[in-house]
């Protein structure tokens, strides 16, 4: 028999992303789902039939009922800060889809949340493993360039009107948050932990081509 503890996982958000978090959760050993929410019934109902676990369409109930040691959060971004923080109230570990909160407000609430009630935060920013970036890390941690007087990223993602179409929360400033916010903060996390702390943030966005409310560009 292993020693090793099993953790109990539930999923808030049955969404585009979810079948990540399902995949992965089944494959890994040591992690078992025991519940999933979506406050879209159906969605919620087809997900729990799928992977075979109770299935809510209430977030506070299923904090209430379910026995999970840690809650997933990959819900729209603009609801992340608030779940975040009714979960580490709750006691429970939290695993957070990107981004942790479209606010500073919302980031500092919920970091402080998961302090105060001593659970562990961890931020979904998977490219940070892509072998690539590994090596450049290890680069620049050995000094292998010198001191690096200027870095910069070029986000080539492009979204096409369909994307945004397929959920109407999608280009939002409730819920969303914006290109920046919601794809290029991969790339944000990427220069802040390959070249440290920001001293100064300047930007310029515009909305060129999508009809959102959100910038595009």
């Amino acid at each position: 028999m292993s020693s090793e503890k099993t953790f109990r996982i539930a999923l808030v958000g049955c969404g585009r992303i979810s079948k990540n978090h399902f995949e992965a959760i089944e494959q890994i050993d040591g992690l078992d789902l025991v519940a999933v929410c979506d406050a879209d019934p159906e969605r919620a109902a087809q997900a729990g039939a799928q992977w075979n676990v109770p299935h809510y369409s209430s977030f506070e109930k299923m904090l209430k009922e379910s026995k999970a040691d840690v809650i997933t959060i990959a819900t729209p971004s603009g609801l992340h800060a608030e779940q975040g923080v009714a979960a580490a109230q709750a006691g429970k570990h939290v695993v957070m889809e990107k981004p942790m909160a479209i606010s500073l407000t919302g980031a500092d609430a919920l970091v402080h949340a998961c302090d105060k009630a001593g659970v562990q935060l961890f931020v979904v920013k998977q490219n940070r493993l892509n072998l690539p970036v590994q090596l450049l890390k290890r680069a620049v941690d050995r000094n292998r360039f010198g001191r690096i007087y200027m870095a910069s990223c070029t986000v080539h993602w492009a979204r096409p009107q369909e994307y945004y179409d397929q959920a109407p929360w999608r280009g939002t400033w409730e819920f969303d948050g914006g290109a920046f916010m919601n794809q290029a903060s991969h790339y944000v996390d990427l220069i802040q932990w390959l070249m440290g702390p920001v001293e100064s943030v300047m930007a310029k966005t515009a909305t060129l081509a999508r009809r959102i409310e959100t910038e595009d560009s």
